[in-house]
């Protein structure tokens, strides 16, 4: 069943994956299913190639949230003081082998890589040594975050998850002490921290892959007032609680697709959250903040002041939900002061996509939101969405909306990945493509620059499908390109083979218009030879400045040279 789940995805890929690839990343998504990450997310943290450790991908959460090289923590300028004192800090390490039974070696290897991996007095250069550049890459994410915040005692876990084909009902006993060996391990090798040991066998990946998010939900009232299909009135605290957790006590994050903002950790509107949530039993919480924002397609009223709500968003309230959820996760929901303070809550009812965007944008808009955050609601994007939508791709302005519809994930494309595609292509800028993933869209001037309505919407599905195309056909056995030099070429191959079409190099999303009305119908010939040249110039570059490849290819000389290359001049 497994088998069929994997091949149906396959199939709907322009250039089918390896299968030990697709089994990884269907791994990796079951394993992390609850953290609602978006396929782009989780191919981002897989592992491919040789020197692995016995490691297929890593991924590093703060608090529950996502973290990439070029987190706003890691700039030079942010302080680990406007973080709350003992944040969670969450190392996925994930091992998915396409066997039929759990094996020791698995363990030893992880082991093995981690001690090195996680030695700190080791430098990158004794380290490359041993393991490739794109797992070192990614666990440094993890180690950096682990120092920055040393000051403020972070919580620390290291989770082991490692999935088969298998049965989890007879798993050695060795390979369970091993398990022992690794989680014992990890507390050696980083005081204070938490080791954790997941094993998925068939079962448990069929079950994580047929789980459906559940969207409809029940909260109750201990007042409210309403107007027409909006209601407002006050939670208690336990019972707002249970409304956004599963039966484990996780927090349902998929609740929050639709804000504008992911967790910011302990900033000083958090931590004043935390204070209100200990404060005098005699003040209620709800006078100190302002609440939560649900929009829901239908709301059913029942007995006992209970709601039933079909198609629930928290779209305003977040900070606010994450913050109680960390507060309250280790306690007596029912104790003093829980069971007395209240939480004002929001209900609007509406099934009209710019009515919700409005309440999003306007709920978000009272408190400093960074302008890219609030992105996703403007009317360019719902024409971007809409464009798509015609022509049989997924724009997913509301993270991972088509994904839980079950389209094919070769065809959804996020709005930081256009931002990316659209850098690399239209601007001539794969060097901040590759460099800024996730804080690309930041800069207002560039952000204007490449989303705006004059830019007419063909060219923004073309760049999307022209970079899809170089990343399969980059998986092209005739190309034998390892991960780690697909990942650091993509975004310059893909603005070499754009320079190419349209005859120049290319600083507007406007030079595009006249080679827009045809897809970017590409051939393996093609891409290799376009794959060639850049690998070319990325040696010279390298040897010049004695650069390894991930850091020439998020330099802006690497990516001018290829783009003179590309132009002939």
């Amino acid at each position: 069943m497994i088998e069929q789940f994997i091949d149906e995805a396959q199939r709907t890929r322009d250039t089918p994956l390896p299968d030990d690839v697709a089994f990884e990343i269907f791994s990796s998504g079951m394993v992390l299913a609850d953290m609602n990450l978006a396929d782009e997310e989780i191919a981002a943290g897989r592992i491919g190639g040789g020197k692995d450790g016995g490691i297929d991908g890593v991924y590093t959460f703060l608090d529950g949230a996502l973290l990439e090289a070029d987190d706003p923590i890691f700039e030079e300028d942010f302080s680990p003081k406007s973080l709350r004192r003992g944040p969670e800090l969450v190392l996925h390490l994930i091992q998915a082998k396409r066997e039929s039974s759990f094996k020791e070696m698995a363990f030893e290897k992880v082991i093995l890589s981690t001690t090195k991996l996680f030695d700190l007095n080791l430098s990158d250069e004794d380290i490359l040594k041993i393991y490739s550049p794109e797992v070192v890459e990614r666990i440094r994410i993890f180690t950096r975050a682990w120092l920055l915040l040393g000051i403020r005692a972070p919580k620390i876990t290291v989770r082991f998850s490692y999935a088969t084909k298998a049965s989890t009902s007879n798993i050695a006993a060795g390979v369970r002490h091993k398990a022992q060996d690794f989680i014992d391990h990890v507390s050696a090798q980083i005081p204070g921290a938490q080791g954790e040991v997941d094993m998925l066998g068939a079962h448990e990946l069929w079950e994580s892959a047929t789980t459906l998010p559940e969207y409809d939900l029940q909260i109750r009232f201990e007042d409210y007032v309403s107007k027409g299909d909006s209601y407002l009135g006050l939670v208690r605290l336990p019972d707002l609680y249970r409304f956004f957790t599963d039966e484990s006590g996780n927090l349902l994050a998929h609740l929050f697709d639709s804000n504008v903002r992911d967790y910011q950790g302990s900033i000083a509107v958090n931590r004043q959250i935390r204070q209100s949530l200990r404060g005098d039993e005699t003040r209620d919480f709800w006078w100190f903040n302002n609440g939560v924002t649900v929009i829901c397609s239908r709301a059913h009223i029942g007995g006992s002041k209970t709601f039933t709500l079909s198609d629930v968003q928290i779209v305003n309230g977040l900070q606010t939900s994450h913050t109680i959820h960390q507060a309250l996760r280790e306690t007596d929901l029912e104790s003093e002061p829980n069971a007395s303070k209240s939480v004002q809550v929001r209900i609007i009812e509406t099934g009209d996509e710019k009515t919700r965007d409005d309440v999003i944008r306007a709920t978000n808009s009272q408190t400093k939101v960074p302008d890219a955050s609030l992105h996703a609601t403007e009317d360019i994007h719902r024409q971007i969405e809409s464009h798509f939508a015609a022509e049989g791709w997924y724009y997913d302005r509301r993270k991972n909306f088509y994904k839980n519809m079950g389209k094919p994930s070769d065809r959804i494309v996020s709005i930081p990945a256009l931002g990316q595609a659209m850098a690399a292509i239209t601007l001539g800028r794969p060097d901040d493509a590759r460099a800024r993933p996730t804080t690309l869209l930041n800069n207002d001037t560039d952000y204007k620059t490449m989303f705006s309505e004059s830019v007419p919407l063909p060219v923004y599905l073309w760049a999307a499908k022209l970079q899809r195309r170089v990343d399969s056909l980059l998986l092209a056995p005739e190309l034998d390109a390892d991960s780690f030099t697909r990942t650091n070429t993509r975004f310059l191959i893909s603005m070499y083979l754009a320079i190419q079409k349209a005859g120049s190099r290319i600083h507007s999303p406007h030079q595009l218009r006249e080679i827009v009305g045809s897809g970017p119908d590409l051939t393996v010939n093609e891409v290799q030879g376009a794959f060639s040249a850049v690998v070319e110039v990325a040696r010279l570059i390298s040897e010049e400045k004695g650069w390894a490849l991930d850091r020439a290819s998020k330099s802006r000389e690497l990516a001018e040279r290829v783009a003179k290359r590309a132009s002939g001049s």
